[in-house]
């Protein structure tokens, strides 16, 4: 289409800035790198050991039965020492692989386990609504609700640091113009697609709650960010737990499957795989020719594994025009950017977060 190119990685400029050398977003990889190579993975472990001395839990770590999280509680427990709290957030579209991966973890491990079980009929809704708004960020209400409960679980528990599995060398940054988190926006979404309903039971994480949180003293850390190479903790967490593979990257869910093999790239021509890919590209696990030769095969979501109360909407969706976010209330990051600034730097939000919303 005759799009600018990243010459680093497969970034083109309708989503990122690109300057002469490369992009955004690989000018964030590099400083991720940079900072993570001033600290270490044993400082970080020796210092959630600290703070959870004398306490059941040391440390909270939620999963998905998804490759990312299921290695973060494996390493967790087997290769660092701790002894973390595992919650599950079950929106009622697992696969079968990553039920089983869950259960064989738990089992295996010997960890504490909570699952929360959300509101079936409201969180149908709540997607529902957000298929009606046509906007790219159908998915972002289970991300929000796990956000939540693993922060007040943590308060709860007296839990001072949360274990997030993200790994930017090979999950990225998604483009901030593909995606967009924030509990007002998912609130004004629903109540104009229902009727002026409010949502009763859906956990949100609102601007209050990061703020409480931070008072509280809990910390949102990624370990993964100290290891450059996890693949050998990667094959012994799956021959302890006879793995089940469920497919590609986020697959473990039925529903954000869906988002993201179907309604992203067919209605907003979105690919996320570009974001994975690049990710390694600049990591150097794969060249850019190789990259792009992934990118260029064939994805497909089979409709019909979608329950009835929401595959007619998808269907719809699909099919209809594009919305905006603009059309709904949301929060003003860059307001308060610098107390956001502030609680990246205390690792109350991701570093990420500050950058996406408020730079």
């Amino acid at each position: 289409m005759g799009l600018k190119e990243c010459r680093r990685c497969l970034f083109t400029e309708d989503f990122a800035t690109i300057s002469a050398n490369q992009c955004e977003y690989c000018d964030l990889h590099d400083a991720l790198e940079s900072s993570t190579s001033k600290g270490s993975l044993t400082a970080l472990t020796n210092k959630i050991k600290v703070k959870g001395k004398k306490k059941k839990y040391d440390c909270l770590i939620g999963i998905s039965g998804g490759l990312d999280s299921s290695t973060m509680l494996f390493a967790a427990v087997m290769k660092w020492g701790l002894n973390p709290l595992v919650i599950h957030f079950d929106n009622h579209y697992n696969v079968p692989q990553a039920k089983h991966n869950m259960n064989q973890l738990i089992q295996k491990l010997s960890v504490d386990a909570i699952v929360y079980y959300v509101n079936k009929e409201e969180y149908d809704k709540l997607n529902n609504a957000f298929l009606r708004a046509s906007v790219p960020d159908a998915d972002i209400p289970n991300d929000i609700a796990m956000t939540k409960l693993m922060y007040e679980t943590a308060r709860q528990h007296g839990i001072k640091y949360i274990l997030n599995g993200h790994d930017f060398r090979t999950e990225g940054s998604t483009p901030r113009k593909w995606t967009y988190m924030d509990a007002k926006y998912i609130k004004s979404v629903y109540r104009a697609h229902n009727h002026g309903e409010n949502l009763v039971s859906y956990p949100l994480f609102t601007v209050f709650d990061q703020l409480r949180y931070a008072w509280c003293g809990i910390k949102n850390v990624r370990p993964f960010y100290f290891i450059t190479n996890r693949t050998e903790l990667e094959s012994e967490m799956k021959e302890l737990i006879g793995w089940q593979d469920y497919g590609a990257k986020h697959c473990e869910n039925i529903y954000t499957e869906f988002v993201g093999a179907k309604l992203l790239p067919e209605k907003f021509k979105i690919d996320k795989r570009v974001v994975y890919l690049s990710a390694q590209v600049r990591s150097g696990k794969l060249s850019k020719g190789e990259a792009r030769k992934e990118l260029e095969k064939a994805v497909d979501f089979d409709m019909n594994r979608l329950p009835e109360e929401v595959r007619e909407q998808a269907h719809l969706a699909l099919k209809s025009m594009r919305g905006q976010r603009i059309m709904y209330k949301r929060y003003n990051f860059k307001k308060y950017r610098y107390v956001w600034w502030v609680l990246s730097k205390m690792r109350v939000v991701p570093h990420t977060f500050y950058v996406k919303y408020c730079t």
